[in-house]
């Protein structure tokens, strides 16, 4: 696979006509080369006779080097494993479809050891649409200092890194400076910031939610599924659908996010590789 480290419109065109065959389940990679690809990380391509075969794609995120690909042939998934190989990356966070993730891994000579991800997408013809409550309001995030605190605050709750380093790649200014761009809401409960979720990726017909937080003192009392709710009725206001990922061992998640209105459409991994 070769490293590109130019992109010309002709070539962005390219991968995205091929990206785009597979739109639901390539939301992020999808939105990195359309909206960021200034700032895209790595991007690895092999190519036969001028088509477009494979995509190999990792972003330091803070916290992993978040790795997404997209294939449509069996030797591709052989050709993405030769190549993580090559580069031979500490905290390589694999990230697809499930049995697709599970074939990368098999030519790595290893197994799939994380519980499954479920991948949902919300049913349009849903009526999602909240009742007002007058102590909720929902706001986006802005590049204050204040919001900007309270979201590296939530990023290490949810995330919990182990070491000062961890801590300092998820809090990093210029990453919650994309996170607030691409877009963070916040809900507040009597004018406070009790929780906050997020965009991670945005194409022609999906936005991709991640990163739902409420603060632990909160939790249990309707505030995950009012956010949830505000946040699909943004993303259907702009014409598209909500995807989100959720652990198979999250119950108290995938009673929400089904009794809102999300359907299963595959099992996803997120796989630590090394």
């Amino acid at each position: 696979m070769k490293y590109i480290s130019l992109i010309s419109d002709e070539f962005k065109a390219k991968i995205l006509d091929f990206l785009y065959e597979d739109e639901l389940f390539n939301v992020f990679l999808i939105h990195f080369i359309e909206n960021q690809i200034e700032d895209i990380g790595e991007l690895y391509i092999e190519e036969s006779n001028g088509r477009i075969n494979n995509i190999l794609h990792m972003k330091f995120d803070g916290n992993s080097y978040f790795t997404s690909f997209f294939t449509k042939n069996e030797k591709g998934y052989a050709e993405i494993a030769k190549q993580l190989q090559i580069l031979g990356y500490n905290r390589v966070l694999l990230a697809g479809k499930r049995k697709e993730v599970s074939k990368i891994l098999s030519y790595l000579g290893k197994e799939v050891t994380s519980i499954p991800d479920i991948y949902y997408k919300f049913d349009v013809n849903r009526n999602c649409r909240q009742t007002i409550h007058p102590d909720i309001t929902y706001r986006i995030a802005t590049y204050r200092q204040e919001d900007m605190n309270k979201i590296s605050e939530y990023m290490i709750d949810f995330f919990e890194p182990t070491n000062e380093q961890e801590i300092a790649d998820i809090t990093d200014e210029k990453k919650l400076v994309e996170d607030i761009k691409v877009g963070v809401y916040f809900i507040e409960y009597k004018g406070q910031v009790i929780g906050m979720a997020r965009y991670s990726g945005k194409t022609k017909n999906y936005i991709d939610i991640t990163t739902v937080y409420i603060d632990p003192h909160y939790r249990g009392k309707g505030f995950g599924k009012k956010l949830m709710s505000y946040m699909i009725d943004r993303i259907i206001s702009d014409n598209k659908i909500p995807v989100i990922q959720t652990s198979l061992l999250n119950i108290i998640a995938r009673k929400t996010y089904e009794s809102l209105g999300f359907i299963k459409q595959d099992d996803y991994s997120f796989e630590f590789i090394s």
